[in-house]
């Protein structure tokens, strides 16, 4: 009972938080639905995208090694498929689908069993669970790199090498945001 009240407390105060912020919300993350589903919750115009080279490295890894790779080895039209998917991010959202189920076509008509249990593992993650647009960036490439957040999660980690309090944290969040901003104004004006 007393951590759902402090659960409910500490979404009331986000949220009272959030009232605040008129801006359009910018939220880059990995592939972490816990993350990006309370990242909705809390913002509902939050505008997330999921880091390309987890996306691509979720597929390499986990699933094409998982459950076929063999089979991509072995066959040239495969790996080309694989390509073609490793891909998607880059390419027009509204031909993602057709593409998909060409695959997935050629895929039957030749049984190539494995694969297919690719590419159900791919529908059901990536085409039905997430929304396209939070890991498509056809015609939205942002030249952004994990260098910065990497480097913010380490100076986090220095802030704070214990779970601290949740309020703690937002404190300490809220002073390192108003460095950086006026360390960008100093710099901006040439000081």
């Amino acid at each position: 009972m007393f951590i759902n009240q402090t659960h409910d407390l500490i979404f009331i105060t986000i949220t009272f938080l959030s009232s605040f912020s008129k801006k359009k919300i910018f939220f880059h993350c990995d592939f972490e639905k816990d993350i990006s589903n309370a990242a909705k919750k809390v913002f509902p115009d939050i505008n997330i995208k999921y880091r390309i080279w987890h996306y691509k490295r979720a597929l390499e890894i986990k699933e094409k090694n998982k459950l076929c790779l063999k089979e991509v080895e072995n066959n040239i039209n495969l790996d080309i498929h694989y390509k073609f998917i490793s891909n998607f991010p880059f390419i027009n959202p509204e031909y993602i689908n057709d593409i998909y189920n060409k695959i997935k076509s050629e895929c039957f008509e030749y049984k190539y069993d494995n694969f297919l249990e690719f590419l159900e593992y791919f529908e059901i993650t990536y085409l039905k669970d997430d929304e396209i647009k939070h890991w498509n960036y056809y015609n939205n490439i942002e030249h952004i790199t994990n260098n910065a957040s990497e480097s913010f999660n380490n100076y986090l980690y220095d802030l704070f090498p214990k779970k601290s309090h949740f309020y703690k944290f937002l404190l300490t969040l809220q002073k390192v945001d108003s460095l950086f901003y006026d360390d960008y104004k100093m710099r901006k004006s040439g000081a």
